[in-house]
């Protein structure tokens, strides 16, 4: 499906403030709401995807895009487990 904004990668490897070196994240299971993602080091995170709306930073530009969630998100549109099974019960929750 053709979106008018970026969306998120299959492998996400840059994480802003999480302080574990080198974390990677693949993509499990998404759809235009929601995605589940498997991190490096084994920890499932499923979340509602938010939009970022165009904008200038930093003297940077980005476009419109989906983003992944911040440390804030977690325990309102984020979550995370170590279990897979519990992992897709929450994904097929939300």
């Amino acid at each position: 499906m053709k979106t008018d904004y970026e969306r998120l990668p299959e492998t996400v490897d840059s994480f802003t403030g999480v302080g574990i070196p080198n974390l990677t994240a693949k993509l499990v299971i998404r759809n235009d709401k929601k995605a589940l993602y498997l991190r490096s080091d084994n920890i499932y995170e499923v979340f509602r995807i938010k939009i970022a709306e165009e904008e200038e930073a930093f003297g940077n530009h980005y476009p419109k895009r989906e983003v992944y969630p911040g440390n804030e998100d977690f325990g309102r549109v984020a979550w995370t487990y170590r279990d897979q099974k519990l992992a897709m019960r929450k994904y097929n929750q939300i």
